[in-house]
């Protein structure tokens, strides 16, 4: 892959967006749609059959909401009765009152001699239940009746009952993954057509389970402008597209040189993890920039692969006003600049961080100490057109974004845009579900990584493997959006290794190597699964 070339990704399509792809597949291509319902159908029930055979000889539960979804939950269960499963079907409302081709299922499952349950009534879930309550359509707190079914699914599996939901557990809002009340914690998704944000946004990522894309006979590829604004997954196939292996003549020079600003009084640490991280993610050379006034001990144990230059600094040993144009000068003859962790947020040191920015002309990433430094001065412009790459977590975005109304609201991908807009570059938000955009809002979604990766240094070692990739001639966006999954990757190693609790910056560190062969390998799991049309392949 180029510089600059466009990031690829799986759409991740919100509630309406699917809605509408619906609405033009039924009115437009002249699909019926109950035949977009039969096939969900028998894709949930194929899976039911591999996955859950020893389940369904004990019966199947099926709970069926007013709408759509349950309009698929009561063809789930036609076609599995036809099988000669023992099915239990209930429904949330009285089914006189369905509309659509919902209400031509329920016409269908009683021709076919199924006895139609409420939910009104007591129900034993049993071994192995079907939510089709709500589908990725839903935008309104769940209360009263319905809340109490999805509580009492919620109970079923923690007795161990298994749960398949339809489309997305009842619960999740398809657009923004938050739980609108109680939500339904699923074994397995099997959702139609493409995935849908909810799924990939906490807490719906966990809420779902192993998730399948199922082809129902929606068009592909024939309305692109509805899926311009989805944000997109990355994932472990891109980590070797984007670092392949080097040329046989490649040298340290090929690989691009790293210029590391980092470190304080007492955070030398974050400066070695920094630049440790840069030199594993493949830069050929680093150099650590230190003020001269730090004490040499501090980096006593840095890997001896890193070259140390001093600069001018604070008596006690921080970057300030005198040490702006050493760094300039030693940013001119190295292709990317790492900037910020540990450096602290003396007043001097705020300065030095805003000059540097404003003047800086190659690509650079900047994070945690930087990242405060902007938040207290602003954010300076910068006219050399190289990449900028910023990488907040939570708490560095509120910091920020002040006042922010999608900060207020906990909307991570509109701050995560408006963060990227606002300086100019690229913007990578840290957490669950790692969230990158540029300029034009495009967007990009993580897949990998895990809760022992919340612990300190861990970020440091990001900032320089993003560093040393903007380096290597990615552009920003490849540089974040690779850096972010190939830092997951790591991290989901060490966490089999050492547990998550125990889980250490270093140990992330030490498994860039495996993580990486790993995706050179295919050992990387896809993020979703694909159940395409019979006789068709997936996608």
């Amino acid at each position: 892959m180029t510089a600059g070339a466009p990031v690829p990704g799986l759409a991740l399509l919100s509630s309406e967006q699917m809605a509408e792809l619906d609405r033009r597949t039924i009115e437009d291509a002249g699909v019926p749609g109950i035949a977009l319902m039969e096939a969900a159908a028998r894709a949930c029930v194929d899976v039911l059959a591999s996955r859950f055979q020893d389940r369904l000889r004990h019966g199947v539960s099926i709970l069926c909401g007013p709408g759509n979804n349950g309009g698929d939950g009561l063809a789930i269960a036609r076609l599995l009765a036809e099988r000669g499963v023992e099915v239990r079907t209930l429904l949330l409302g009285d089914p006189r009152q369905m509309r659509g081709d919902a209400a031509v299922q329920v016409e269908q499952a009683q021709g076919a001699g199924l006895t139609l349950g409420s939910l009104e009534h007591p129900w034993s879930p049993g071994a192995m239940v079907v939510d089709a309550l709500f589908g990725t359509g839903l935008s309104r707190p769940v209360e009263g009746l319905a809340a109490a079914c999805i509580e009492q699914m919620v109970r079923a599996r923690d007795n161990g009952a298994a749960i398949l939901a339809v489309d997305i557990p009842s619960g999740i809002s398809g657009t923004t993954g938050e739980a609108l009340g109680p939500a339904v914690h699923a074994d397995i998704t099997v959702t139609f057509h493409a995935p849908k944000r909810g799924h990939f946004l906490y807490p719906g990522r966990e809420r779902r389970g192993e998730l399948l894309v199922a082809d129902i006979g929606i068009p592909r590829g024939r309305w692109p402008e509805l899926s311009q604004d989805a944000p997109r997954l990355v994932e472990g196939s891109t980590l070797s597209q984007r670092v392949p292996r080097g040329p046989q003549e490649g040298h340290k020079g090929t690989f691009g040189h790293v210029l590391v600003a980092a470190g304080g009084p007492g955070k030398a640490g974050a400066a070695r993890l920094c630049a440790e991280g840069a030199l594993r993610a493949g830069a050929g050379l680093v150099t650590l920039a230190l003020p001269e006034a730090l004490l040499p001990d501090s980096v006593a144990e840095l890997a001896p692969e890193v070259m140390i230059e001093r600069v001018p600094g604070t008596p006690n040993g921080c970057f300030g006003p005198t040490s702006v144009r050493p760094l300039l000068e030693l940013a001119h003859s190295r292709q990317a600049l790492a900037i910020g962790p540990g450096i602290g947020t003396a007043t001097e040191t705020i300065q030095a961080v805003l000059n540097v920015l404003e003047k800086i002309n190659i690509p650079h990433v900047v994070d945690a100490d930087a990242l405060n430094c902007l938040a207290i001065g602003g954010i300076p412009k910068h006219g050399g057109g190289a990449a900028r790459v910023l990488t907040p977590h939570p708490g560095e975005m509120r910091r920020l974004l002040p006042g922010s109304e999608a900060e207020r609201l906990g909307d991570r991908l509109a701050s995560v845009r408006q963060l990227a807009r606002e300086a100019g570059g690229i913007a990578l938000l840290k957490g669950a579900s790692t969230l990158v955009a540029d300029t034009s809002g495009e967007a990009w979604v993580n897949t990998t990584g895990n809760p022992g990766m919340a612990t300190a240094g861990s970020g440091d070692v990001l900032t320089g493997m993003i560093g040393a990739l903007l380096a290597r001639g990615l552009s920003g966006a490849e540089a974040a959006t690779t850096g972010a999954l190939w830092h997951g990757l790591a991290g989901d190693q060490a966490a089999l290794q050492h547990g998550e609790p125990s889980m250490l910056a270093s140990n992330i560190l030490a498994h860039l190597g495996s993580a990486w062969l790993a995706a050179h390998e295919g050992r990387v799991p896809a993020a979703t699964g694909f159940i395409p049309l019979p006789g068709e392949q997936a996608p």
